[in-house]
């Protein structure tokens, strides 16, 4: 992320140096009473996957939340105040590099598919494909970052920029991140890496920004110039790789660009704009300027200034939405605001229809979401935009789907879908949790008594309901995953001592995962209908455990287990059919 071989240039040139992050907060906390660190919280999933085994069973859910709350707790009892920012929505510049990077992923996802078929041990497995593994995103960091800081939203900047901004304003002690935009940004702030993060010695690499600044013999106005003609997210490095070329060999690049920048004629730190087209005409030389390079040239520049932007530039002063990212309506926001809602795979094999189609799975979830939401505003619009991938030979795209409108319950309107008053929530409830029911499958519209399963259980419950009726899954697998969450909350087994298993079951693999992403739309629901945190906690699901017992309930009658989850059983009654979109 950020400008490419940026970082392996700093390795060589000595451009990093160690931290003890707690010894730095405290020294810090000679000059100010509460140092500030500001959290990129998309960087932060590397630092807690670095268990490839337990990646491959899908996670130990509460272990890897434990670490994560412990982490941040030791970053504030040494006495640092912690801000965390997140990209949200994703920005629509960006959906071509997103498709390109999903359909990359899916591609690596297959090659550990087939390697988990041939069924090896479990660690011949995670060392055969540890450079491939994805992160579980599924894990919802934020939620407890929240527990530790709080979230800036911006609503008019890229997170990056507002990052930056923020840092810079009130002084941080540094800001904690992979990505070497940050290396470009003015500010005071130390960079510590977040890759090179020890969690249990609380130690880092940080990049060194003025030994940069030096090596390349540039001053801070100029650095702009120089990323956005190295490439970055707006200039493209394709781009950019004649222009390079011809500035010599591979390992001289960063240092002769350096040399063309310090020639530029600057303007009270600025590039005039026939000073921009010569330059473009520079990097394009033989080849067509496309339309757009003027505007990719001064978007780059602009967003290395950390500026706070004026009120007259802000953007979304007149979009009547921007109000739900304040609480993190994410979801909400993207489909009233006909923005893209992303749609990612964990380990679905297209391939095979053994566990169903992922797409046809959630796209009527996806499309009774919609239908709540629009529903007071039908004669506008009637369809919801994705961003997914629909079957194997097909690429991640941007679609739209028609969105289902419930007939026979009425939604409440926007404002009291999400109200917090909890009279309001009080008086609505019942009729949330029936367009919960319904957006699962018609057949629960009118089970009032699905409410009595507790609120932890009941995305659960939802989620196997679901899976069953698209028979992609069966009954004892499904008995297994709600008997692990109902053992996960009442504290049954020691997580710390669940062995790993020896292999990995292959359709087990794919139901871990399949379970898990299904239970991300649910949870969404649950967040657009503003149900509260108690009924989408995060998902209850022990990888080592499922695998484990799965190997165990194969082969045996394991009735006698159900004692606990029998009354929450309705899947049992799942009429399994094609795929429902009404």
């Amino acid at each position: 992320m950020g400008i490419r071989h940026l970082h392996t240039f700093m390795e060589k040139n000595g451009g990093f140096y160690t931290v003890n992050m707690e010894r730095e907060i405290l020294e810090a906390k000679k000059i100010t009473e509460n140092p500030l660190l500001v959290i990129d919280m998309k960087t932060l999933h590397a630092i807690f996957s670095t268990d490839k085994r337990s990646l491959l069973c899908g996670s130990q859910f509460w272990v890897v939340e434990h670490m994560v709350d412990t982490f941040f707790r030791r970053l504030t009892d040494a006495g640092a105040e912690l801000v965390f920012c997140d990209d949200g929505t994703l920005d629509p510049n960006k959906f071509e590099k997103w498709i390109a990077s999903q359909n990359e992923k899916y591609d690596r996802m297959i090659n550990v598919l087939d390697g988990i078929d041939a069924e090896p041990s479990l660690k011949e497995a995670a060392d055969k494909f540890e450079q491939t593994i994805p992160y579980n995103t599924c894990i919802k960091l934020k939620k407890v970052a929240k527990r530790h800081g709080k979230f800036i939203v911006s609503k008019d900047l890229k997170c990056d920029q507002a990052l930056a901004i923020y840092a810079t304003k009130f002084k941080a002690l540094a800001i904690v991140t992979h990505d070497t935009d940050f290396l470009i940004f003015e500010g005071r702030w130390q960079l510590w890496h977040a890759n090179h993060i020890d969690v249990n010695k609380l130690i880092t690499k940080a990049y060194c920004k003025q030994e940069l600044l030096r090596t390349l013999g540039l001053q801070w106005r100029q650095m702009a110039i120089w990323a956005t003609l190295a490439g970055n997210s707006f200039f493209k490095y394709d781009e950019l790789v004649p222009f390079l070329g011809q500035l010599g060999p591979n390992n001289q690049k960063f240092y002769r660009l350096a040399e063309y920048v310090r020639q530029l004629p600057l303007r009270n730190g600025k590039l005039d704009d026939d000073t921009v087209h010569s330059i473009l005409a520079l990097v394009y030389w033989n080849r067509q300027v496309p339309p757009e390079a003027y505007k990719w040239f001064r978007q780059s520049v602009a967003f290395y200034q950390a500026d706070e932007p004026s009120k007259d530039s802000q953007q979304n002063d007149g979009d009547p939405f921007a109000y739900l990212l304040e609480d993190e309506h994410y979801v909400t926001y993207s489909i009233l605001t006909d923005k893209p809602y992303t749609c990612t795979i964990l380990f679905f094999d297209y391939r095979s229809f053994e566990i169903g189609n992922y797409y046809e799975i959630i796209e009527p979830i996806i499309a009774r979401m919609a239908g709540i939401l629009l529903y007071h505003q039908k004669d506008e619009r009637q369809h919801v935009t994705l961003a997914i991938k629909r079957n194997h030979h097909e690429s991640h795209s941007v679609v739209t789907v028609p969105a289902t409108f419930p007939t026979a319950i009425t939604p409440p309107p926007l404002v009291e879908l999400i109200s917090k008053d909890k009279s309001v929530q009080a008086s609505l409830l019942e009729r949330k949790l029936q367009l919960w029911r319904w957006v699962c499958s018609d057949d629960l519209l009118d089970v009032e008594q699905f409410n009595t399963v507790p609120p932890a259980f009941m995305c659960t419950v939802l989620t196997l309901y679901r899976l069953r009726q698209c028979g992609a899954i069966r009954i004892f697998e499904a008995d297994l995953l709600l008997l692990i969450a109902q053992q996960l909350s009442k504290g049954v087994f020691d997580l710390t001592l669940e062995p790993y298993p020896q292999r990995l079951n292959p359709r087990a693999f794919r139901l871990g995962f399949l379970f898990q992403k299904t239970y991300d739309h649910m949870t969404h629901m649950a967040k657009v209908l503003g149900l509260s945190e108690e009924y989408r906690p995060m998902t209850p699901y022990d990888g080592h455990r499922f695998h484990n017992m799965y190997n165990v309930w194969t082969g045996m009658n394991v009735e006698s287990e159900f004692q606990p989850i029998e009354e929450w059983r309705f899947y049992k009654h799942a009429k399994s059919h094609a795929i429902q979109n009404e």
